[in-house]
């Protein structure tokens, strides 16, 4: 068998291996993210010309999609961990006093995930509630400190918001 004829069996069969296995791109985005820490402004971009020209994005994007990305694919399991948020996407807390009322309200967001807004509520210094409002699905929800959902809010196309509450009756227009 010709040395061209193997190379092409072999590249066909990893095509269809690999075919399907989108992935979460782990080692790329942990690039993208040590380069979004480097210095200011331009000097982001003069790394990120450096490492796209080297390609040092390509060889991670071929990386993440033949390998880790299948990996992940047959076995579950991803060898590369996804980027953490912590110095990119960190959360975000203002700290309101009235009198004996406090409240804390800590905003989280992420570029890979919905963000979150957790309101904690304290009086005379002792916890009295807690609202954690997410996106999903292309909604807002309202939840207490357990988890259960309390309210659910969409966007209309008007740009109103309908409110209701966990059992789907509406509560504000």
């Amino acid at each position: 068998m010709h040395r061209a004829l193997r190379t092409g069996i072999v590249l066909v069969a990893l095509g269809l291996l690999t075919s399907g296995c989108f992935g979460p791109f782990n080692l790329t985005r942990r690039l993208y993210r040590w380069n979004e820490q480097v210095g200011a402004k331009w000097e982001r971009e003069f790394m990120f010309l450096i490492l796209a020209w080297l390609p040092i994005y390509g060889v991670a994007v071929l990386g993440d999609a033949v390998v880790f990305n299948s990996m992940e694919f047959w076995t579950g399991n991803n060898p590369v961990d996804p980027p953490t948020t912590a110095g990119v996407n960190h959360p975000a807390t203002k700290r309101i006093v009235r009198g004996e009322a406090e409240a804390v309200l800590t905003y989280t967001p992420s570029a890979y995930e919905a963000p979150e807004l957790l309101v904690e509520q304290f009086r005379d210094g002792q916890p009295a509630g807690s609202l954690r409002l997410s996106r999903r699905d292309g909604v807002t929800v309202g939840s207490d400190d357990t988890g259960r959902t309390l309210f659910v809010a969409r966007t209309r196309a008007d740009g109103g918001v309908d409110v209701q509450d966990a059992d789907g009756k509406p509560v504000a227009f």
